[in-house]
């Protein structure tokens, strides 16, 4: 084979690979768009369940503010209901 042909299949390989590293570049691209949105979205549900958890630790009985958390409570707490109303 002579250097000539050579050199073109080498100059063939190289622009193969550029355009498949272009496509992997478009396919990391969307991934990691999907990926920050499902990131989002997972941090949201976290949160909402930590408030639903605190909720219902109050309404047990419990109080929930930082001066007297896991304390039971015999009448409202003015702490607890702003940590609440904080939170949603």
């Amino acid at each position: 084979m002579k250097i000539s042909a050579q050199i073109d299949l080498i100059v063939e390989r190289i622009n193969d690979i550029l355009h498949e590293v272009e496509e992997l570049k478009k396919q990391l691209e969307v991934l990691e768009k999907r990926n920050e949105q499902l990131s989002n979205y997972l941090q949201k549900e976290d949160k909402s369940q930590s408030v639903g958890n605190l909720i219902k630790l109050y309404e047990q009985g419990f109080h929930i503010c930082h001066s007297s958390f896991g304390r039971l409570r015999d009448e409202d707490c003015i702490f607890c209901l702003n940590v609440i109303d904080r939170t949603e």
